[in-house]
């Protein structure tokens, strides 16, 4: 019998493995949409969409941002994510040309916003940690 119960343990870490593994993979891509959202940003600014007050905020978010996900993760390679968050930036703007329904002034500061709004649900659940709840 304790070969038995053995063996089930054996198989349950078997399945877990590969289950941390994927949690740390999808905080990778979490993280990398969101430094896909700082360059766009930065573009943004360049285009004169948005003004360097705004780079400077999403700036901010995003330190926080990356810093979460990093303490969450300590493992996650930040080079290869920037990476790939240029390549998507390419993508997006793609995107945005070819379909020209999506004003750019407009995809800017929704981009900006969606930093800002991550920002908040991470200080919003740092907050209710500390009280307890």
């Amino acid at each position: 019998m304790p070969r038995l119960a053995y063996r089930f343990s054996l198989a349950a870490c078997a399945i877990l493995l590969p289950l941390g593994a994927q949690a740390s993979t999808h905080l990778g891509l979490y993280l990398k949409t969101y430094y896909t959202d700082y360059l766009v940003v930065k573009d943004c600014s360049d285009q004169h969409h948005l003004s360097p007050d705004d780079v400077a905020k999403a700036k901010d978010a995003l330190s926080k941002i990356e810093a979460y996900y990093v303490h969450r993760d300590p493992e996650i390679n930040k080079d290869k994510l920037m990476k790939l968050a240029i390549a998507n930036k390419a993508a997006a703007y793609k995107i945005m040309r070819e379909t020209q329904k999506v004003d750019a002034g407009v995809y800017c500061r929704s981009t900006l916003n969606d930093l800002k709004s991550k920002l908040h649900d991470i200080e919003t659940d740092a907050t209710a940690k500390k009280s307890g709840s």
